[in-house]
């Protein structure tokens, strides 16, 4: 089977897309060590798979690598599987499983300046994950970037975005009174010392091996996208764009919060998924067809390396 076949057999084969998922459940069982009624390991194993379908979904509402590919999906899923922090973290899973629905209120609201209830879903989501994990405030500025560059940011959607805040507090402080107990309220609210929590990330090898190699292909695939790519639509490039920012602004706190580094990941791995996706799905260059498969090789033995360390 030539290097083509193969390459078509991971844009579109739905055989291997079976395989990966089955391959994906398969680690987490192997991983299970007898804990078969472990709630993180389900709940973040069935969540995980959900964030890489929501990619899948993108793709097709917005039609924006507008070639039939599940890589968006399969890169996902190998990145998140192949490293074992991520196994148990139910709370990241959930941080990341709210920043990823984001994306479609933000996407929907492109050169439409009433997109205030998109923006109330947006603030919404991002306060309830917060709730979990507090660092999911800091992409309030990001998705009003997102906004701005979808030249639908005005006054009335940025408040629309601050209403969300107030009305998830507003409900959580009515519930403290009706209860009686002001701690519901003031235990919820952001602390500063779990928001700005900075020190950097203790990387094993086989993290810094994986990530070392995402930095290098992160900036090549700008060279792509803003260089060589005008041919694209003006849509498609927006959306590539705000994923390529958003992939910037959580590599940037991976490494400078390294106490979050297993929800850090999760969440940087959704727009970068998206982008090696789009990156080996686009081009017909052969060797690009040879980097696909290496690809996936290389976070295969990743992945095995760190089963077997473990």
């Amino acid at each position: 089977m030539n290097i083509e076949k193969i390459h078509k057999l991971f844009l579109s084969n739905k055989l291997l897309l079976v395989t990966i998922i089955i391959a994906f459940i398969a680690v987490r069982l192997y991983s299970v060590n007898g804990q078969w009624d472990n709630l993180s390991l389900w709940g973040s194993m069935l969540i995980q798979i959900g964030i890489a379908f929501f990619l899948l979904q993108l793709n097709y509402t917005f039609n924006i690598i507008q070639v039939n590919t599940f890589l968006p999906f399969l890169f996902y899923l190998l990145f998140i599987g192949s490293n074992p922090v991520f196994y148990y973290d139910l709370k990241g899973s959930i941080a990341a499983f709210c920043f990823v629905l984001c994306y479609y209120p933000l996407f929907i609201s492109y050169q439409k300046p009433n997109s205030q209830i998109n923006a109330l879903n947006i603030s919404l989501l991002l306060v309830l994950g917060s709730l979990l994990w507090t660092p999911l405030l800091f992409f309030f500025p990001v998705f009003w970037i997102g906004f701005y560059n979808f030249q639908c940011l005005n006054i009335r959607v940025f408040f629309a975005s601050l209403t969300g805040f107030v009305i998830v507090y507003l409900f959580i402080f009515a519930l403290s009174i009706f209860q009686g107990n002001e701690n519901i309220f003031l235990s919820l609210l952001p602390k500063s010392e779990t928001l700005l929590v900075f020190q950097g990330a203790n990387l094993t090898l086989s993290e810094w091996l994986s990530w070392g190699l995402l930095l290098i292909t992160y900036p090549i695939i700008g060279i792509y996208l803003y260089v060589f790519n005008i041919s694209e639509k003006v849509w498609t490039i927006s959306i590539l764009s705000y994923f390529y920012f958003s992939a910037f602004v959580s590599f940037i706190f991976f490494f400078i919060q390294g106490e979050y580094k297993s929800t850090w990941g999760l969440i940087s791995y959704i727009p970068i998924a998206f982008l090696i996706g789009y990156f080996f799905s686009r081009s017909n260059k052969k060797v690009v067809h040879y980097l696909t498969l290496l690809f996936f090789l290389f976070f295969i033995g990743i992945g095995i390396a760190q089963q077997i360390s473990t």
